[in-house]
């Protein structure tokens, strides 16, 4: 789909909007208190900052969904508050749906509220009902303008001396990419139909099927999940909370891995648990497709690190980054190595992902190293996924249950070298 141009000037004044937008929403944030104890109420502080994210615009309720799954870095409170922009952002008007839909048993149902689409629950006449995700109205222009806003503070971010060496306006300009593919429904509906083959090999995965001819520009129509809720860890029994986190790792590890496929919006609106232990897949809208170089070298990342071979992640850091002449690659390597072998082996209580993402860039940036932008998006795939799943069961080995699926994305690539070479 085409994109509207988005010009300086109109950049600068959404950067203005937004900029009056936090401003106002500041100054009520006092006289709203003040009256809330007059009135001997408590005044709401999550609904607050939940609205004031939302009246931002879409592109910052992206990033506060993401945000939000990473109790280890925001209080649990704020996670808490910008966990209602998973699905109860406030509901667009209805849009006209098209007559397929409108043919159905009463009215359609609203289910869910996200940042650049609603999803309608309809019953179609023969009795069936069908998930329809309609966009938003407008979303196509104000979310461009969004993102060219991001763009262009990450070209401003680029030239801070603490972010030297820091791709900062490549991860940006693909981040913008990735968010600027989710308003393409017909791509979104390939990546789905894609996810439900791929992971239909996988037991307790379920992906709703897309149905195409129902479907439109403005509208993805899926099949309708009956019993999708989000639960909280104490709703599952402890056999059933494993098994949801070890299939969720696994799935999102398939894709990966085997696929180059990297799902970054994997928060509590997108992965369900169900009371069984099995999990719901939706959403394919914020997905990055790797390319075959850079899923490999990944996933032989990956997989060393899981080893505990520090040696060999440096060297396939440094076949993807580039370094400048005179770097000392050799302290690079001891430097990496010490970092892979502080945290290799670690449970999910244990290993702070996060943590390991910013020594590890630090280590390039001190050493002079451009990272490979395509090399983020796994790390923040597996950081959302990370943030969801800790609280369900925090001593799931990350490292040991993605070494089934390395083993396989590495022997395939093994298998295919004879034959690319004959």
């Amino acid at each position: 789909m085409t994109f509207p141009r988005i010009g300086g000037g109109a950049v600068a004044l959404r950067t203005a909007r937004a900029f009056a937008v936090l401003a106002g929403r500041s100054l009520l944030l006092g006289p709203a208190t003040a009256a809330a104890w007059l009135r001997g109420e408590r005044f709401d502080r999550d609904a607050w900052l939940a609205d004031t994210v939302a009246a931002l615009g879409p592109a910052f309720v992206k990033a506060a969904q993401l945000l939000s799954t990473r109790a280890d870095i925001l209080p649990p409170r704020t996670c808490r508050a910008l966990s209602r922009l998973h699905d109860q952002v406030r509901p667009a008007p209805p849009r006209t749906l098209p007559p397929a839909l409108r043919f159905g048993a009463g009215v359609p149902r609203l289910v869910g509220a996200g940042s650049i689409a609603c999803v309608y629950r309809v019953d179609l006449p023969d009795g069936q009902a069908v998930a329809a995700k309609v966009r938003r109205p407008g979303i196509v222009r104000s979310l461009s303008a969004d993102l060219a806003m991001l763009e262009r503070g990450a070209r401003v971010a680029a030239r801070l001396p603490v972010l030297r060496g820091v791709p900062v306006t490549a991860v940006a300009a693909q981040l913008a990419e990735s968010i600027r593919a989710q308003l393409d429904f017909g791509r979104e509906a390939e990546r789905l139909e894609g996810f439900r083959k791929a992971l239909s090999v996988a037991d307790g995965v379920t992906v709703p099927g897309v149905r195409p001819g129902l479907s439109t520009e403005d509208i993805l129509v899926m099949d309708f999940l009956d019993g999708l809720a989000r639960r909280r860890p104490e709703e599952l029994g402890e056999a059933e909370r494993r098994n949801a986190v070890v299939t969720a790792l696994r799935a999102v590890y398939r894709m990966l891995f085997l696929d180059g496929v990297v799902h970054c919006d994997l928060h509590p609106g997108n992965l369900y648990f169900r009371e069984d232990g099995s999990i719901v897949v939706l959403d394919a809208g914020f997905t990055v497709q790797l390319s075959e170089p850079a899923r490999e070298k990944f996933a032989a990342f990956f997989y060393c690190m899981s080893q505990g071979d520090g040696e060999a992640c440096a060297d396939i850091v440094l076949s993807t980054a580039k370094a400048p002449p005179g770097s000392d690659t050799a302290r690079f390597r001891a430097d990496l190595a010490a970092l892979v072998a502080e945290h290799t082996g670690r449970s999910a209580a244990d290993f702070d992902l996060v943590s390991f993402a910013a020594r590890l860039f630090d280590l390039q940036r001190g050493h002079g190293l451009h990272a490979d932008p395509q090399f983020v998006f796994p790390i923040l795939s597996l950081l959302v996924l990370e943030g969801t799943v800790r609280e369900f069961h925090p001593d799931v080995d990350f490292q040991r249950e993605a070494r089934p699926m390395l083993v396989t994305a590495l022997m395939e690539r093994v298998v295919a070298v004879p034959q690319e070479t004959r």
